[in-house]
């Protein structure tokens, strides 16, 4: 098969959104929320700075997961993996958070090249009744797989192995959430991986149908659009 020309982008795991004592709740859910509205933004350190704050005056769960994940987003895999064994292993974080702060602990492992317990963690994740967002999992497990099949030549027998698994873990995904704009996305990049271009054609088309600003793909679409009209029409 020939190689492609496309270049996959940068493929980051999803992390769950997590929206000395001074014991003051009003304050420290005033900045809890201050600092949930800067990680919106895109302000991690500025929303992590928020965050402690609001430890000081009232530790909770919640801020504690917000801290761990703020803390993997700047790059701090080592810290947020602490952060993260301490809130999955205190009895009084509810369920749901707990399944929540797995997720992200799964991601800080893979930063720190704990590949096989992470892909575990994923894993339990699709199965487990009190995680609200499964297919996140399922997504983490597809860039998983991607990545690595992008560690490997096209003349790999394991290459298209990876690529195979790596989509039914999107199609997993979308069949739980069917607008779900990055699996997609990256379902678009394995059908450009193996030449398919006029899959990966219709798959970004029903992205842009939902997401009709999604600016990646409409330049993807583009070039995918020029291959196949220079394979048509070749001079």
């Amino acid at each position: 098969m020939k190689k492609m020309s496309f270049i996959i982008l940068a493929i980051p795991f999803l992390l769950a959104q997590c929206g000395k004592q001074k014991s003051n709740k009003p304050l420290a859910s005033n900045f809890f929320q201050q600092a949930s509205l800067e990680a919106q933004h895109g302000n991690p350190k500025k929303a992590l700075n928020l965050v402690n704050k609001s430890i000081e005056y009232k530790s909770s769960p919640k801020s504690l997961l917000l801290k761990a994940t703020l803390l993997h987003t700047i790059n701090a895999p080592t810290e947020s993996v602490t952060l993260f064994k301490k809130i999955i292993n205190d009895k009084k974080t509810p369920a749901a958070m707990k399944a929540d702060a797995l997720n992200n602990y799964a991601s800080a492992l893979y930063d720190l090249k704990e590949y096989d317990q992470a892909e575990h963690i994923w894993e339990e994740l699709c199965y487990d009744k009190d995680y609200l967002s499964p297919e996140l999992a399922y997504f983490n497990l597809a860039i998983f797989q991607l990545k690595k099949a992008l560690m490997l030549t096209l003349d790999s027998k394991d290459y298209f192995h990876h690529l195979n698994l790596s989509e039914r873990y999107l199609h997993q995904a979308l069949a739980i959430s069917k607008y779900y704009i990055d699996a997609f996305f990256y379902l678009a990049q394995i059908h450009i991986r193996r030449n398919n271009l006029r899959l990966a054609h219709k798959t970004l088309m029903e992205l842009l149908m939902e997401a009709p600003d999604h600016e990646v793909s409409q330049k993807l679409l583009l070039e995918i659009e020029k291959r196949l009209e220079k394979e048509k029409n070749p001079s």
